[in-house]
């Protein structure tokens, strides 16, 4: 198990959502966790471990070294911490409720307050369901803590406040000395916290002993304090408007994030002996119930370093084989102009929510190919031929009279090899959707009519060039996950798409070669490329490689490719794109 697969499988589990409800989106280029919404759901963005140029590993601001487990140990805490803290939110925080409220204030001030009142509803919702989760989020609250620059280096009033009342709120201390009135705001608006905390744990642990735990319960005891966190809400505001204009919302590095963080050191680990005694009042916070038992367990290695190591082996491991693809793309591809050999971002909900859409002109494609290649029908068992080994087995085994254990000749001798080439250059961005959705299709079909899995490719383009499936790799969920995230940006490279795509497919053992080309068939980007693009098609075909365009919306593509079709979404797919194959297959 990596990285993503634990935050999926962990996430899901607390927020009981289906995988399509709820976005997990792991990005190496993002610092600190973002908890974000679109038309279906919540988004969970959460940033993924770095490798950096000198081996080391940046995570939340902070660089570790690999090589000392105990710090793979913090990393891998503020990475749980950070999934577990993002999915009770999902759970069980309602932002809606502050929209109207919202409105004419500073946004600053206003987000902070919003953003600590359903910090407090999602530490009652941990200490009542989730208790097991208590000791992560403690070590991470500890952490986070130590990191945290003294309020003296804070020059912001209105910022030094909620940095202050952000320390209380979840270890019980502020780093530093406050003058008397701004400790009396930070002390009142610690405890109207606490009162909505106090609250709402109160209302959850009375459904869960009276077997009230259905997400209806939990949404009417939610509802319930609405009100009351509306009116607490202005109080605090109107508390922090005393201090002034501030540019930042202080969050912890392992919470939700707005913006930058600069009220922590970019590393600041303290010494076991210190950090004990911070960890300590982080569980006596959270009420935990045995707080030697829990320091201990927090402190120490026990099972944890297994764990880690296990993590760690995974995604190393994982990163490696990457690598690899990559750099034998670079070398493939290094007389073309693109700048850079990359996987694409992964999107995994994205994918499943436009699969189930597209069930039916999947299905419509696949069979029409499956029949189109054997002319007794989609069942391809027949009396005599090559034996199939494994429905003889079973024929034996079951003493059954069967005698349909043969393949026949002609299905074997049309095995082929194919490599879809999809352009996602700026010019399609108004087809995203068409694009992705047709990429989609091709990449199932393609699994389902190539007989051996490892002789189809899927590769996307602009001026950057994108492996979405290598030969080498299973059609599994990270693969699926890539399809999700295509986006549409930068040039079009398409005669440096074409010919590394084909370089590719060169090195399949089967006969037939099938390159489909999906794009505009506008090349644009540097000069001559249009000459280059029938140069490109002309090298490509004496290979003997067939190639099948489809034209987005674009008639261009008849003038490129004398196989083609047009469609402007993939419901037009089935029809045109089967039409084209046959007509390429009744010419070989």
């Amino acid at each position: 198990m990596d990285f993503f697969e634990y935050a999926e499988c962990t996430s899901f589990q607390i927020t009981k959502k289906e995988h399509n409800e709820v976005k997990i989106l792991l990005r190496d280029k993002l610092s600190f966790p973002v908890l974000g919404k679109d038309e279906h759901g919540y988004i969970m963005y959460m940033p993924e471990p770095r490798k950096t140029d000198n081996d080391l590993i940046s995570y939340q601001g902070m660089l570790f070294n690999p090589e000392y487990e105990k710090q793979k140990e913090i990393l891998w805490r503020m990475f749980k911490a950070s999934v577990y803290h993002l999915s009770l939110h999902v759970a069980v925080s309602d932002f809606e409720i502050y929209a109207d409220w919202a409105k004419g204030k500073n946004i600053n001030p206003a987000t902070c307050v919003v953003s600590v009142l359903e910090d407090a509803v999602v530490n009652a919702y941990l200490r009542a369901f989730w208790h097991p989760l208590i000791t992560d989020i403690a070590y991470a609250n500890a952490f986070s803590y130590s990191r945290l620059k003294p309020i003296a280096f804070i020059l912001n009033n209105a910022q030094r406040v909620m940095t202050s009342v952000l320390s209380c709120f979840t270890i019980g201390m502020v780093k530093g000395t406050l003058d008397e009135k701004m400790k009396k705001d930070v002390d009142d608006i610690v405890s109207f916290l606490r009162e909505i905390e106090n609250l709402t744990y109160k209302k959850l642990l009375g459904s869960k002993k009276a077997g009230k735990n259905k997400e209806d319960d939990l949404k009417r005891i939610i509802n319930s304090i609405a009100d009351k966190k509306i009116e607490f809400a202005d109080e605090i505001c109107r508390r922090l408007s005393r201090y002034g204009e501030t540019s930042e919302v202080p969050s912890l590095p392992y919470t939700d994030s707005h913006e930058r963080l600069s009220n922590f050191f970019d590393s600041s680990i303290p010494s076991e002996e210190e950090f004990e005694k911070i960890l300590k009042c982080a569980l006596i916070r959270l009420d935990s119930k045995n707080i030697k038992g829990e320091i201990s367990k927090a402190s120490a290695a026990e099972g944890l370093h297994e764990e880690v190591s296990q993590v760690f082996s995974v995604w190393d491991a994982k990163k490696a084989k990457q690598e690899k693809i990559l750099e034998s793309y670079r070398l493939l591809g290094e007389d073309t102009h693109f700048v850079s050999f990359e996987f694409p971002e992964e999107d995994y909900a994205e994918y499943l929510r436009r699969r189930t859409v597209l069930h039916g002109p999947i299905m419509r494609v696949m069979n029409r190919l499956r029949l189109f290649k054997n002319v007794y029908g989609e069942d391809f068992r027949h009396e005599s031929g090559i034996i199939d080994l494994q429905e003889a087995i079973q024929v034996v085994a079951s003493k059954s009279q069967r005698s349909d254990i043969f393949v026949r000749d002609e299905l074997q001798s049309n095995a082929e090899a194919w490599a879809i080439l999809v352009d996602t250059s700026r010019s399609l961005r108004s087809f995203t959707g068409e694009v992705r959705d047709i990429v989609l299709c091709l990449a199932e079909v393609a699994d389902e009519v190539v007989l051996d899995r490892s002789e189809w490719a899927l590769f996307a383009f602009s001026n950057k060039f994108y492996v979405i499936k290598d030969f080498s790799e299973a059609y599994n969920k990270r693969i699926c996950s890539r399809i999700g995230g295509l986006k549409h940006s930068g040039m079009t490279y398409l005669p440096d798409g074409l010919t590394l795509a084909a370089e590719a497919l060169k090195s399949c053992r089967e006969e037939l070669k099938v390159l489909v080309v999906v794009s505009d068939f506008f090349p644009i980007g540097y000069e001559d490329i249009e000459e280059d693009l029938i140069a490109a098609v002309k090298k490509v075909e004496r290979t003997g490689i067939g190639v099948i365009g489809i034209g987005i919306n674009s008639r261009a593509v008849r003038d490129c490719l004398r196989i083609n079709c047009i469609v402007e979404d993939p419901y037009e797919l089935m029809k045109k794109f089967c039409k084209a194959y046959f007509e390429y297959t009744s010419m070989v």
